[in-house]
């Protein structure tokens, strides 16, 4: 409802009993608010224009931490009118008013509004908001029910928080000590395959040797690679090109496309390298988009557990999305 004041003034103007004007406007108020959800924008004379404004996921660095911040629906408030008044329309389709009373309520409440910012005084406006004087400045002050309504698709939604990656003195001294014993292995079965070949060559001088020769710089690359595999990088593998996501499911999301090109390109070295990572189509305010995602996981913590021991340059704007319905996601071949 409005102030008192207010409703009284709006009740003389109209020539109406002040109770049945409260509930005009109530009535108004939830005309505003089912509009706003419909069409995330609008103009009334007098006031001003509400619109909706999306902010994308986050990232930030705090301290010793990094926070993954999900997307969010802010409503915004402009003094200025961005369109025509939808005062008229909203008394016509929505509160069943004839034109002549239509156009008469849409001239008066533009008469009262206006009068009130003018004279910063409080408008409180039932599931919308309020007009109100704070800490020396006049500003809109949308409702917390409305602002959850408006991001009911990210209700899921939650706040990720990495602690940052500082590898350990233990770990720098463990792989001190482990490169020279690699490199003293390496040497040490070079030295024996040439020793062993010299030996066969002296004992059977009319043989042919038929094994190949195997460079020893190559050798030792070979020999570290296997090591390095053992200890963890994922060897390259046949990935599956689809994975279905349940209802409830979690996924990481590692990046967000418009273009499903774009986001194949990006695919296409995480695949390469045996990462399950897969196009997950979506679609807000009818415009598709391709998410770059990997993982499968019944719970957000497993997903953030996972997340934690993830390289940091693999997860860098990732974060964790919870699938609303059962769906197929897609490799390099397409659905």
């Amino acid at each position: 409802m409005i102030s008192s004041d207010l409703t009284e003034e709006l009740a003389d103007l109209l020539g109406m009993e002040r109770q049945e004007t409260a509930s005009l406007f109530n009535g108004f108020c939830g005309a505003m608010v089912a509009e706003l959800l419909a069409f995330r924008r609008l103009s009334i004379k007098g006031l001003g224009s509400l619109y909706v404004a999306h902010v994308p996921a986050t990232k930030k660095s705090a301290g010793a931490t990094t926070i993954f911040a999900p997307p969010v629906n802010k409503l915004r408030f402009e003094s200025t009118l961005s369109s025509g008044d939808e005062t008229l329309s909203l008394a016509v389709s929505r509160l069943s008013m004839s034109q002549g009373e239509a156009a008469k309520f849409a001239r008066t409440l533009s008469t009262l509004f206006s009068s009130a910012i003018q004279q910063e005084t409080e408008i409180v406006l039932n599931g919308l908001g309020r007009f109100a004087l704070e800490e020396g400045a006049y500003s809109f002050f949308p409702e917390r029910a409305l602002e959850e309504l408006l991001n009911r698709e990210y209700q899921e939604l939650k706040e990720v928080v990495l602690p940052h990656h500082h590898e350990s003195v233990s770990e720098k001294r463990a792989l001190g000590s482990v490169v020279p014993l690699i490199v003293i292995t390496v040497l040490a079965l070079l030295f024996a395959l040439w020793y062993g070949k010299s030996f066969s060559s002296k004992a059977h001088p009319s043989k042919e040797l038929k094994s190949p020769i195997v460079q020893p710089q190559a050798q030792a690359r070979s020999s570290i690679a296997s090591v390095i595999t053992s200890a963890g990088t994922p060897a390259a593998r046949a990935v599956a090109d689809s994975l279905v996501l349940l209802k409830g499911d979690y996924a990481i999301v590692l990046a967000t496309f418009e273009s499903e090109k774009r986001a194949l390109v990006e695919l296409a070295p995480l695949r390469s390298a045996g990462i399950n990572a897969f196009l997950w189509l979506a679609s807000m305010d009818g415009m598709k988009y391709f998410r770059v995602m990997t993982g499968k996981f019944a719970s957000r913590e497993a997903a953030a557990e996972q997340l934690k021991g993830m390289p940091r340059n693999s997860v860098r704007g990732a974060y964790i999305q919870q699938a609303k319905q059962s769906i197929v996601v897609y490799g390099k071949k397409g659905l």
